[in-house]
């Protein structure tokens, strides 16, 4: 065979195919978003394409921040899923009153509520709906106002930072802390980091939004994605090929958190308690809820087993528990108060819009039995 026979050889075996497949594949891939855009009247996207825009106009509103990682943009308003959060000049959920004087009026109470999404109410229509609104509400009568100092995945190390250099500023009487969901990302990491750098600090960038979400190219193959679907009915409706920030690519998922994250979540909360005593402020501690609802098992699972990385739901579930359990005892050692909002029966499963965020109804039972308990333990005596 002849040398210059070689490159004219290589050329009709494997680049003439290869450029026909190409060519097949993107009139394949062009002749599916043209059916799309003729049914729905608009170019259609993949999974991974729509929840990447979804997530970039999100972060419209959050920006990144040197010791907290990700807050709310101060005065942002924020549109999406039919929804409206709208942030006061220092980047928090507004309640009864979107901004709060500064410093606080003589003879007023003051409740700041920290956590994460499930203070912040992610999923609430707009600021008057969310649980500390209502709270709010409840207790204006009584010279009482409430700040929702929560932000979405915040763990209980950001809010014990948020209370020490800002939310201390608003004088509060009244710290209430209703977090652990989010400590169960890093718990899951192994190994586990006691500063939460990893399996969180790399996380919550991505899923608000603050920090580019990588889309792989098979990712916006809307061909791809249908013959997946066709391949592997039931899978979930994720992102193949789009690595979404709570990938577990780590091994087996354990059914339980170590030890050493449950010691961490106590420093965090002996350390919220101690910032908010020295301030004159007490404490309530609020265990938070994790469950799967009755005809939602798949999509609940999902959510749970991607939000929480490293663990099953069983480990998750009773890893939260134990979380719990840490508050009950700061409760009966005196340290804090403690609101059990679920003690005496698990909440209906109306009571919550997926495994841990209220809805509306829950929302509204959540903030009445606080609204009492508060008034019980603070209010009665005192001139209104």
């Amino acid at each position: 065979m002849k040398p210059a026979s070689l490159p004219r050889l290589a050329v009709s075996n494997v680049l003439v195919p290869a450029a026909i497949a190409v060519g097949l594949f993107l009139a394949l891939e062009g002749g599916c978003r043209l059916a799309g855009r003729i049914r729905s009247g608009s170019w259609p996207e993949t999974r991974a394409e729509a929840y990447t825009k979804f997530v970039r106009k999100i972060g419209t509103a959050y920006q990144l921040h040197p010791v907290l990682v990700v807050t709310g943009r101060p005065d942002a308003v924020l549109r999406a899923a039919g929804k409206e959060v709208v942030f006061n000049a220092r980047g928090q959920r507004g309640t009864n009153l979107l901004n709060l004087p500064v410093p606080k009026p003589a003879g007023r109470f003051r409740i700041v509520c920290e956590g994460g999404s499930t203070t912040f109410d992610l999923l609430a229509e707009n600021n008057a709906a969310t649980w500390a609104a209502r709270l709010g509400r409840a207790l204006e009568a009584r010279n009482v106002d409430v700040a929702n100092a929560g932000f979405p995945g915040w763990t209980s190390l950001e809010s014990l930072l948020s209370l020490e250099i800002r939310d201390v500023e608003l004088g509060p009487d009244l710290v209430l802390v209703y977090s652990g969901v989010n400590d169960l990302q890093p718990a899951g990491h192994e190994p586990f980091a006691s500063d939460y750098s990893a399996g969180h600090l790399e996380i919550l960038p991505r899923v608000t939004g603050a920090a580019p979400v990588p889309v792989r190219l098979v990712a916006r193959s809307l061909l791809l994605e249908s013959l997946l679907d066709r391949l592997r009915p039931g899978r979930p409706e994720g992102v193949e090929g789009f690595a979404p920030a709570y990938a577990w690519t780590g091994g087996p998922k354990k059914d339980d958190i170590p030890a050493a994250a449950v010691a961490v979540y106590e420093r965090n909360l002996l350390s919220t308690i101690g910032v908010a005593t020295a301030r004159g402020a007490k404490v309530m501690l609020v265990p938070q809820v994790l469950r799967v609802r009755r005809g939602h098992e798949a999509r609940d699972t999902e959510w749970i087993e991607g939000w929480c990385p490293g663990l099953t739901v069983a480990g998750s579930r009773r890893g939260l528990e134990r979380y719990n359990d840490v508050m009950r005892k700061l409760a009966r050692e005196g340290r804090a108060l403690l609101f059990e909002p679920f003690e005496t029966a698990v909440p209906p499963d109306e009571d919550l819009a997926d495994p841990c965020h209220f809805s509306p109804e829950g929302s509204e039972r959540f903030a009445r039995r606080l609204a009492d308990v508060v008034s019980k333990t603070f209010l009665e005596g005192r001139s209104r």
